[in-house]
């Protein structure tokens, strides 16, 4: 079998929240060992992540607050900023599913932020982990395809 269709047989796309991603930078969290599997397959080519656009805002804003917080150093934040950029995750402009996400977000209490993920995840018919857990008990009884990022396994 040829390389090229050995990879891309054995990769795996899923759509990841901020919630995820700042778990690689922010190591006072929970499941840590569990992004770091994801970030490994990223890198590693195994995995395909995809989300949407308002992802890098959503890391920026909290590496931001996270200074403030005293939780990192303005240039641990600013490393974590251009190591994001360097990964090949798949963005998505959410236009075409505001209408989507805004449904979303009324029937289940959640912010549209959060409900931009369900749209993308909902509309590619794939996984999505999330690191929220508030986001994860709110929704997962209804969609299967929602995951904590605590159950996640390579």
């Amino acid at each position: 079998m040829n390389a090229n269709l050995r990879t891309a047989a054995s990769t795996k796309t899923i759509v990841i929240d901020a919630s995820v991603a700042l778990k690689w930078w922010l190591r006072d969290e929970d499941a840590t060992a569990e992004a770091d599997e994801i970030q490994v397959g990223l890198l590693g080519g195994n995995l395909k992540l995809i989300a949407p656009t308002l992802l890098d805002y959503e890391i920026v804003n909290t590496l931001k607050v996270a200074v403030i917080r005293n939780r990192i150093t303005e240039a641990y934040a600013l490393t974590a900023i251009a190591e994001l950029t360097s990964y090949e995750i798949e963005r998505h402009d959410i236009r075409a599913l505001q209408q989507s996400a805004f449904q979303l977000a009324c029937q289940h209490q959640r912010s549209v932020y959060d409900a931009a993920y369900l749209a993308l995840a909902h509309a590619l018919s794939l996984d999505f982990y999330t690191g929220d857990k508030r986001l994860f008990n709110a929704v997962s009884r209804v969609f299967n395809w929602v995951k904590w990022i605590g159950d996640y396994r390579t």
